[in-house]
């Protein structure tokens, strides 16, 4: 409570101005509220009273480091540690400092001696563990992270619950990162959950776990699974971090792992990718930071020519974020967005013959235009808002574009029959959103209640024409079959609420519900389109628990039910997006491969985890799940009625879509001496699909099937081994195993290698892989989803720098 304290000292200060214990105290709350000179002016009052006062010299060090001085601030730190040698705290403070200057040897020795003078204290285990991973020592820094969790609970007598959770939340997203670099993904997406869960408010928290989201999405685009929780939780990120840290990117960031560090200052980061079969990824970013103002201005392209003819993808990303503090309490954040993506037919297929080799698609968001507002009540307790406004535009253009003609002479539907057409189509969706979320985290409970309203404007522009078959029905060509112009609207309201309660130490339960209403365009997707509006509603309740039975043994449970959208509306929000660890938000979970887009699905999901560590070197994890989509919808269809007209009318025909996906993961990671590791993932999935069309009877002729079921099991066994040297050099080799009972002759083995340096406390990273040594192709149903891989021996080169 900084307003309160700061009170307190005012009050002292005027009963005692000259108690340098107070004098310092008055520093470090001006530090807290970012007035780095006021701060700097009462340490130097402190100093002048008590030359002798640690603190003080403590103070005015970490001031002169965020004012750029870090030979200065270190000198402090160093006098701050001489003057009260036996102080564990100072000693790590200082180790800190010497680390952020790339001196390891002398920040170890500190940090050592920090251990030994306060063998209870987590702050020392902590920083020696960020300045081994700085230079590569993987193996050491998760033992020693794992030691400051364990330690943790020794600063009970003078620290409140809430704020012990917030030093957990904070070791557990730098050992979640330092998982990724020892191959355990998975353990690292845990430990990102756990930060989450320890201490909601936490910036950097929500930006792992949204990075950790980002990497499982579908770089083709076509699969939407995880967008919506990589999108809420970068979110996030960037309106609960306070100004020092940056402004934070999905696919770059430059925040440091502690704010007593920070420092105005200009950044350089840069990622490239290339790929033999001449596929580029380059990201890059600028950003500064000064005082009570930060900004990045980011790019990001890639093109990828594709693994077949018309296979290809290009995109474009521009973004400028802007982030300044008003006050001590409150910040502003703005961001203006340009997007495109364009390309052919990326869906994947089991037989690729099956593409569309002349499917165009082009889609561009200009402007997307966010302005988030964060308040902060006291500690944990914060009040966001966030609005935005997206215009997208999206055109396709296909000369076979599938489509249903059904012949209903009196009586009914007597056949249907699948034809192609020659279709233009253009949509453009412009959407408004806002949202209003108030945080208040205390020492057992933490509340998150919301509200959140979108409207769109949907403007549906068709044109079809030569139909391949059946033309009978249709004008002569080139006449168009069906032209046209539809307008429509979409509102979505949304409130929610949802409880963390610990009520012992090793046990968090979760309880939430939503309620949702969506009224949105009938058919925007599949031609002919209509414009015609529906309505639906839903309730949905949200439970689960994190238990941690001993030590090194936790269960996680999650259900949850949820309410999609009609498009990328569903990916602008701020709700939760994950109960217990496990997604909750999601843009679609049955492949848009096999479906295409759907409006409005309805999701149930079910999640439990057991994770467990076997000493101190073994990982072990149980992960199963189940999820359940139904789609209700209508798709576009040409309306025969040879008893009242000699051709064809534009029309729709409902849809039922029902799937199941049941899920079981078995993961095994082991730390090998101090550079290796190894680590082996076994994960069976089957996805379940009932498809069928109510108004087309079962009988009906034509070669139009109306009802389809289909189930696949797809089976993936990955073994993987990692070599990590304080040298800075990496190396490591995976084997992918895959198959699906239903193609068994399809089960095929890749092995991918990959070698590389880390220079200069990993601000340079350069690598180079070869992928899919053994040369193999494959085939697979996109039913069970899966992001592809490449389908011939890939040459790899990767390039990353941050100044």
């Amino acid at each position: 409570n900084t307003r309160a304290a700061n009170d307190a000292i005012t009050r002292s200060l005027s009963l005692a101005p000259r108690n340098a214990q107070a004098l310092a105290l008055k520093g470090f709350l001006s530090a807290a509220n970012n007035k780095t000179r006021d701060a700097l002016n009462w340490f130097n009052r402190a100093l002048a009273v008590d030359p002798a006062l640690g603190n003080a010299w403590l103070g005015r060090g970490l001031c002169r480091i965020r004012q750029g001085d870090s030979r200065g601030g270190r000198e402090d730190l160093l006098i701050a540690a001489a003057l009260e040698p036996r102080r564990a705290q100072l000693r790590s403070y200082l180790g800190k400092a010497y680390a952020d200057d790339g001196d390891t040897k002398r920040a170890l020795h500190e940090l050592d001696l920090a251990k030994q003078m306060d063998r209870n204290d987590p702050t020392a285990w902590l920083y020696s563990a960020l300045a081994k991973a700085d230079h590569n020592r993987i193996n050491e820094a998760i033992r020693d992270l794992e030691r400051a969790q364990e330690l943790n609970d020794n600063r009970r007598i003078f620290r409140s619950r809430l704020m012990l959770d917030k030093d957990r939340g904070v070791q557990s997203v730098n050992l979640a990162q330092i998982y990724r670099d020892a191959g355990m993904s998975d353990w690292g997406l845990r430990e990102a959950a756990r930060a989450v869960n320890y201490d909601y408010s936490s910036y950097s928290a929500h930006l792992f776990l949204g990075g950790s989201y980002n990497e499982l999405r579908d770089p083709k685009l076509i699969n939407l699974r995880y967008e919506t929780a990589a999108n809420a939780e970068h979110l996030l990120a960037n309106l609960l971090a306070p100004v020092s840290a940056g402004t934070l990117s999905p696919t770059v960031t430059q925040q440091k792992y502690s704010s007593l560090f920070e420092k105005n200052r200009l950044g350089f980061v840069s990622a490239t990718e290339y790929r033999s079969g001449g596929d580029w990824t380059q990201s890059g970013a600028h950003y500064g930071i000064l005082d009570a103002s930060s900004y990045s201005l980011e790019g990001f392209y890639r093109t990828d020519n594709g693994q077949r003819p018309n296979n290809d993808l290009e995109q474009r990303f521009l973004t400028l974020r802007f982030k300044q503090e008003l006050t001590s309490s409150d910040q502003v954040y703005a961001e203006i967005n340009h997007a495109e993506a364009s390309g052919g037919d990326v869906a994947q297929y089991f037989d690729q013959r099956l593409a569309a080799r002349q499917f165009r698609f082009n889609d561009e968001q200009t402007p997307k235009l966010a302005l988030g507002y964060d308040h902060k009540w006291s500690e944990g307790a914060h009040t966001l808002l966030f609005g935005t406004w997206v215009d997208d535009r999206y055109s396709l253009t296909n000369p076979f574009q599938p489509t249903v003609l059904m012949i209903r002479p009196t009586g009914g539907i007597s056949s249907a029959y699948g034809i192609t057409m020659h279709e233009q189509m253009r949509q453009r969706f412009n959407l408004l959103s806002g949202e209003i979320q108030q945080l208040v985290q205390r020492s057992e409970w933490t509340t998150v209640v919301g509200a959140r309203a979108q409207v769109a404007d949907v403007t549906l522009r068709n044109y079809q024409a030569l139909p391949d078959q059946l033309g009978i029905f249709f004008p002569d060509p080139p006449a168009a079959a069906a032209a046209q112009a539809e307008d429509s609207h979409l509102r979505r309201f949304s409130v929610y609420g949802y409880e963390h309660w610990q009520p012992i130490r090793s046990l968090r339960l979760i309880a939430g519900v939503a309620y949702d209403v969506v009224t949105y365009p009938v058919n925007s997707l599949f031609a002919p389109l209509s414009g015609r509006e529906e309505t639906v509603e839903r309730v949905s309740p949200k439970a689960g628990f994190i238990w941690e039975a001993a030590q090194d043994i936790t269960v996680r449970f999650a259900y949850t039910r949820s309410l999609g959208g009609a498009s990328f509306d569903q990916s602008q929000q701020l709700e939760p997006a994950q109960i217990s660890g496990f997604v909750q938000s999601y843009r679609s979970i049955i492949p848009e491969s096999v479906i295409g887009g759907a409006s409005g699905a309805q999701f149930e999901t079910f999640h439990l985890a057991l994770d467990q560590k076997l000493g101190k070197n073994t990982f072990a994890g149980v992960v199963g799940e189940i999820l359940n989509s139904r789609v209700r919808r209508t798709v576009g269809a040409f309306d025969a009625r040879v008893d009242e007209f000699d051709y064809a009318l534009a029309s729709g025909t409902r849809e039922h879509v029902d799937f199941t996906e049941r899920a079981l993961a078995i993961s095994l990671h082991q730390l090998i001496g101090d550079d290796f590791a190894a680590g082996i993932r076994y994960r069976v999935a089957k996805a379940e699909i009932k498809d069928f069309f109510p108004e087309i009877p079962r009988q009906a002729g034509g070669d139009f099937v109306p009802r389809r079921t289909d189930d696949v099991t797809l089976h993936q066994l990955t073994l993987i081994g990692i070599y990590n040297h304080p040298c800075g050099f990496f190396s490591s080799v995976e084997g992918l195993w895959t198959a699906q009972d239903e193609f068994a002759a399809e089960a095929f083995w890749q092995v991918n290698m990959w070698a590389g340096y880390r220079f200069w406390r990993r601000r340079i990273e350069a690598s180079v892989g070869l992928l899919n040594v053994l040369d193999r192709d494959y085939r697979l149903s996109p039913l069970t989803p899966y992001n592809e891989l490449p389908r011939e021996r890939t040459f790899v080169a990767r390039l990353n720098v941050s100044f």
